[in-house]
């Protein structure tokens, strides 16, 4: 076979194989989709993925299932879609904890956490509220920051396990106001919740119905809420920056995900479908029942743009705290 011979016939392979990829890319998706959380069921996160699986079905035409992956902060669940084929039919839910604390936590990774996984737009926001038990003495955030100096390591605070954002955004707080607490780590929000309502605990950042629903009924003492502007749930409660604090904010949030090398036009048409499913009111409704809000019409390099900021923002910070994991 000559030389011309064999790259003629190379060259036609790799049409063949382009043209077949882009086929693929048009009939996308083809069977149903898995839609992977890194945290157990009940979760904010887990209630997120429950709310926009059947709407993105509807807008792509096939099921999408959600699958709980949960463990190590959320490494097992993103592991779990960094691994799998990057063809549109795996996608997961990303957040804070995930995505950026576990980065700046975490010094043994076995996969590429950084980079082996890519956003597909974002989903919602949530205001995270610091919360105290009733029989703390304090009804501001003032208050409070005075009770906590004046009794160090006295309050014990609640979160939703070792690197979560509200341990590391606890730490943080602690770090600025120069108060010191003791860390209960929880598997999960939940049971922190149970336990700050039992007294068990006195303070912890929280957020979602079950914190408003306990609030609304005098259970837990609100102090102040981060997030860009006063909460919806609750807007009689001040802003950080409103009660003495505005270079504090904790903040989580949560985004679509693929794995790093899912091809643009699979991208563009799951971004499509996300935007498409979080547009109506309904989904917005449903949203703020659960404490979260809708971003609506991000792009895959909006939300790419917005982990940017995050991990360049907190990564300092979580790292500066001396807060480490194997």
């Amino acid at each position: 076979m000559t030389a011309s011979r064999r790259a003629l016939l190379m060259a036609s392979a790799v049409g063949l194989i382009g043209r077949r990829s882009a086929l693929a890319q048009e009939g996308f998706p083809n069977r149903s989709l898995r839609l992977i959380v890194a945290f157990p069921p009940g979760s904010i996160n887990d209630v997120s993925a429950r709310l926009i699986a059947p709407e993105l079905s509807k807008h792509l035409g096939q099921p999408v299932v959600v699958e709980n992956r949960s463990g190590a902060g959320g490494l097992v669940g993103t592991e779990a879609l960094v691994r799998s084929p990057p063809d549109g039919h795996t996608i997961g839910i990303g957040t804070m904890s995930q995505l950026v604390m576990n980065l700046a936590l975490h010094r043994n990774i076995p996969f590429d956490l950084e980079n082996g996984v890519t956003p597909i737009g974002m989903i919602s926001e949530t205001p995270s509220v610091l919360v105290v038990h009733p029989s703390v003495p304090a009804n501001t955030l003032a208050e409070f920051i005075a009770y906590a100096r004046a009794n160090p390591g006295k309050l014990n605070y609640g979160s939703a396990g070792n690197g979560s954002i509200n341990h590391v955004g606890t730490e943080h707080f602690m770090a600025l106001t120069g108060i010191r607490m003791t860390h209960i780590p929880y598997r999960g929000q939940a049971p922190a919740q149970n336990d700050l309502v039992a007294g068990k605990i006195d303070v912890a950042f929280d957020s979602g119905p079950a914190c408003v629903a306990h609030i609304r009924a005098g259970r837990l003492r609100p102090l102040a809420v981060s997030f860009r502007r006063r909460s919806r749930q609750l807007p009689e409660v001040p802003l950080f920056a409103e009660a003495g604090l505005p270079e504090y904010a904790n903040n989580s949030w949560n985004l679509l995900m693929a794995p790093s090398a899912t091809p643009a036009p699979v991208l563009a048409r799951l971004n499509a479908a996300l935007n498409a499913a979080l547009a109506s009111p309904e989904m917005r409704a449903r949203f703020e029942a659960g404490g979260s809000e809708v971003v609506t019409e991000t792009t895959p390099e909006d939300a790419a743009a917005y982990v940017a900021a995050q991990r360049a923002k907190w990564v300092p910070i979580a790292r500066g705290l001396g807060i480490t994991f194997s």
